[in-house]
């Protein structure tokens, strides 16, 4: 973990109901889309986190995980997948 300013980043973090978090994760934000992880951070004084999501359409956001309805990607299928029925 390394010091910045007034927070702490971390490397890891539980989030419920998606499980261990690491930066570099892709994570779904029902509003914001598909986005990967940049950073966690855990400020010192009130030790709430933040987690740091870069959104293609809609940048970079700083995120409470308790509150963002964050989860793992839902798979998208392919047009042959759905021709074929890969996967059903």
């Amino acid at each position: 973990m390394s010091k910045k300013g007034d927070s702490t980043e971390l490397d890891v973090l539980e989030v419920a109901g998606v499980g261990l978090v690491r930066p570099g994760m892709e994570l779904e934000h029902p509003k914001f889309g598909v986005g990967v992880v940049e950073a966690i951070y855990e400020f010192v004084k009130s030790k709430e986190v933040i987690i740091r999501i870069d959104f293609k359409k809609y940048g970079s956001k700083a995120l409470v995980p308790e509150f963002a309805k964050l989860s793992l990607p839902t798979p998208r299928r392919g047009l042959l997948s759905k021709l074929f029925k890969v996967g059903s």
